[in-house]
């Protein structure tokens, strides 16, 4: 996949928005100057300060939900 901004190949992914979930490729270098310079891809960035906390903390909720379930059919697997 090619950086959204130069033909280097996308390293990372830049969310557009978290809330629905849009993303696009970026090389390291522009993932980084996105934050570094954000007036310069307004058009990138449609989110509101704290959204990338409470997707990254709903995230980790629902991985760990998805864990103990697995744990669980695992064990009951198991048992029988």
């Amino acid at each position: 996949m090619k950086c959204e901004f130069c033909n280097e190949i996308a390293t990372e992914k830049h969310h557009i928005s978290y809330f629905s979930e849009q993303t696009v490729g970026v090389c390291a270098f522009h993932g980084d100057d996105i934050h570094i310079h954000p007036e310069l891809y307004a058009k990138y960035i449609k989110y509101q300060k704290g959204d990338s906390t409470l997707f990254y903390s709903q995230n980790k909720r629902i991985v760990r939900f998805c864990q103990q379930i697995s744990l669980e059919q695992h064990r009951a697997r198991r048992r029988k």
